[in-house]
């Protein structure tokens, strides 16, 4: 047994009271700091990040309608695949219409769990709901929104599509709120997949160098075609103007000029570049709220200085802040500037937000490295991409699966409708056009002898249907596509609708499964390319130059975002197009292969729209004039010429004041487009204005296809001729005989 040693109780106490000293030693030391350095301290933490998604972030735009006795939709809401969220609400925006006096019901779920039900009664009334989001971490990146509405009548009415009145309405404004960690961001694949519905493009101050021009032009086209858009933000500079009004600054950090100086209400000038330091510290104005940027050493020489400043004015008041200042730097913002090495995609932290930082040398691997082929392998928080590219195919046969149509099973009770969406740029990489649809499907059996029917539309131009066999097997849906069709984006859409049966109200219509198959694929093939739009796309596919002043250089803000616009809906592909720029705008250009100008005079174009500077069109149709107005303005033109041997599109802005090209151009047949705000006001084809052309090329065969006879129906009289020859001739030999 090992002897005991007795401590005095003073030696005890003395012992735990300076366990108590060390415990309360980081109190002490935090104590110890100023209320600037424990401010900036509180900065440096915070790298939380609110955001907010809209379906009509989405591309939904208009109501989403919900009637008959069951219909159901689920809506898929991103955010950062594998990441927490906090404080996330759901926020539904819907009203009801209640015309059939029946029993209506709402159930909601989140991520395939119902968490609220609720009966609507009233003749009409609000639907609207605040869902609670749970924290978990969605390793998809999406939150899935159920929506089942149920509308019972009173009177014996069994088939749904004769209850019309009771209608629930959910509305565009509908959102998900949340926020997050930026620094539990995983890799550059996930912060591209959690991208805003309107990312912003961080570019440099000033007038931009062709080469970080030329990557935001392409990025943000890139953008367009997974359905963002993206806002140009030119990092600020001196004696630019910027909006305090959401601006919340600590109390402590008013002693420091730079954001004393700050500290109001309203419009603002920019002083000194201090004041830009303190902004990118803050993070709370939407001038420095960015989610890529080009990382061009102009914008790093602009961050530096801004920083510098601030840096020197913290240091002048207090030097452990100036510490904390540096902390904050090399966690906030050094690392997004040590990316411009080697590494040609990088995720970091730019101020207060997670930044995709993109070399401008290799803008084009990085789209191919984050298109739908490689995005998933894009597994690291920075990456040097070598070679990247997208998928091509041999033998003329595009799966929808690659143009994002998912196959899979779905239940149609009455219709359903099955969609995908693609620019015609990304399938016509080598002049080929889309000539055939073909849809695989299957179909079960249902409850009435009634087969459904799968109807193919093109840009909402039906081109094929068919009756299902319904045995499970697989049948396939072939048809045309006709040129008038094509556009630079076009839509393909099947359409699915069943008979549903009651057996006089005694039975419940049911939905029963079909399917669209993985090997559902458009054909193409090589063909002639007319002078209009879709022509034009097909071309663009393969290689194209982009032409545009030193003017646009100059004003990134406006002009990049009218290259983006035109060039994403006239099919430039972003992969494979030149960016060449115009010292002299008055010098006549002349390309070398299919481009895309901006405001550039082009050698013997001949031009059948023509406009001025005091907003004049006219508009001519060989020797005749078709249109002559004036004046105009907030109006531009789009339009198919030909110059040196190449043929390509111009846009010329009429009048002083150019459109803001707020919303997506849809371009349809035709070579001249008139836009505005709002995209394209009128389309029409200069060369063939009363459509003859169109209607020889596409005209149909009915009942009068007897008055063409093909050069076919020779060979069955051929046949038919020595038939009656032979036969005349052993008549005449039985005669003789």
């Amino acid at each position: 047994m090992k002897p005991s040693v007795a401590i005095p109780t003073g030696a005890l106490s003395a012992l735990a009271c300076g366990l108590s000293l060390l415990a309360l030693m980081p109190t002490f030391a935090l104590a110890a700091d100023s209320p600037l350095t424990q401010a900036i301290h509180r900065l440096n933490a915070d790298t939380r990040q609110t955001r907010e998604v809209r379906l009509s972030d989405l591309g939904i735009t208009a109501p989403i309608l919900l009637g008959a006795s069951d219909a159901r939709r689920e809506l898929y809401l991103p955010v950062p695949a594998g990441v927490i969220l906090d404080d996330a609400t759901l926020q539904l925006d819907a009203s009801y219409l209640n015309g059939e006096g029946g029993r209506n019901t709402l159930l909601l779920s989140l991520d395939g769990y119902p968490v609220r039900a609720e009966g609507l009664s009233e003749a009409q009334g609000d639907a609207s709901a605040t869902l609670g989001v749970d924290k978990a971490a969605r390793d998809n990146g999406l939150v899935r929104l159920g929506i089942a509405w149920s509308s019972v009548v009173s009177r014996p009415l069994c088939e749904d599509d004769r209850v019309i009145g009771n209608v629930l309405r959910i509305q565009p404004e509908t959102r998900l709120n949340y926020s997050y960690d930026a620094s539990q961001l995983r890799d550059v694949g996930a912060a591209w997949a959690a991208l805003p519905g309107e990312p912003g493009i961080l570019v440099a101050p000033g007038s931009l160098s062709a080469a970080s021009y030329d990557s935001a032009w392409r990025l943000g086209v890139a953008l367009e075609r997974i359905g963002k858009h993206s806002r140009i933000l030119p990092f600020p500079a001196v004696q630019d103007s910027v909006d305090l009004g959401s601006l919340r600054i600590p109390a402590e950090l008013l002693v420091i000029p730079a954001f004393a100086s700050l500290n109001g209400k309203g419009p603002h000038t920019l002083a000194n570049p201090a004041e830009i330091g303190a902004l990118l510290v803050l993070g709370q104005t939407p001038n420095v709220q960015a989610d890529l940027a080009i990382n061009d050493p102009q914008l790093l020489k602009a961050i530096n200085q801004s920083l510098d400043a601030l840096q020197s004015q913290v240091q002048g008041l207090d030097t452990t802040a100036a510490s904390a200042l540096t902390q904050w730097r090399e966690q906030h913002v050094n690392a997004a500037l040590a990316s411009a090495g080697t590494d040609n995609v990088s995720l970091a932290l730019l101020g207060t937000r997670p930044v995709l930082m993109i070399a401008p040398q290799s803008t084009d691997k990085a789209l191919s490295l984050l298109g739908s082929a490689w995005s998933k392998l894009a597994r690291s928080r920075q990456l040097t991409v070598s070679e990247a590219q997208t998928p091509l195919s041999d033998d003329g046969r595009v799966a929808l699966s690659r143009l994002g149509g998912a196959p899979g099973n779905f239940d149609v009770a009455s219709r359903f409708d099955w969609s995908t969406s693609f620019p015609l740029g990304s399938v016509a990489y080598d002049g080929r056009l889309p000539v055939t649809a073909v849809v695989d499907v299957s179909a079960a059996p249902g409850a009435s002898a009634t087969a459904p029917v799968a109807s193919l539309f093109f840009n909402d131009f039906l081109i094929g249907a068919q009756q299902l066999t319904t045995d499970g097997a697989s049948q396939r849906i072939q048809a045309h596509i006709p040129r008038y069709a094509l556009g630079s984006k076009n839509t393909l859409r099947v359409s699915f609708q069943r008979q549903p049966v009651s057996d006089r109200c005694l039975e419940t219509p049911q939905a029963f499964p079909v399917s669209v198959l993985p090997t559902s694929h458009i054909v193409l093939e090589k063909t002639s390319l007319d002078d209009g739009f879709s022509g034009m796309a097909a071309r663009f596919a393969v290689d194209t130059q982009i032409l545009v002043p030193q003017a646009y250089l100059d004003h990134p803000a406006s002009s990049l975002a009218r290259v983006i616009s035109v060039a994403d809906s006239s099919g430039v592909s972003p992969l494979r197009a030149q960016l060449k720029v115009s010292a002299d705008p008055k010098a006549v250009v002349s390309p070398d292969k299919p481009f895309l100008a901006f405001e550039l005079p082009l050698k013997d174009s001949q031009e059948s729209v023509q406009v001025d500077e005091q907003g004049r069109l006219r508009i001519n149709h060989k020797d005749q004039v078709l249109l002559d107005v004036q004046p105009l303005n907030q109006l531009a033109s789009l339009q198919v010429v030909q110059t040196a041997g190449q043929h390509g599109l111009v846009y010329r802005a009429l009048g002083n004041q150019p459109p803001s090209l707020a919303k997506p151009i849809v371009l349809t047949r035709g070579d001249v487009a008139i836009l505005d705000n709002n995209g394209a006001v009128a389309t029409f084809d200069t060369q063939d204005p009363s459509g003859s052309l169109l209607i020889g090329r596409e005209e149909p065969k009915g009942l009068d296809a007897w008055r063409k006879p093909s050069l076919l129906w020779l060979i069955p009289g051929g046949i038919i001729l020595f038939l009656l020859l032979l036969l005349a001739g052993r008549s005449a030999r039985r005669n003789r005989q």
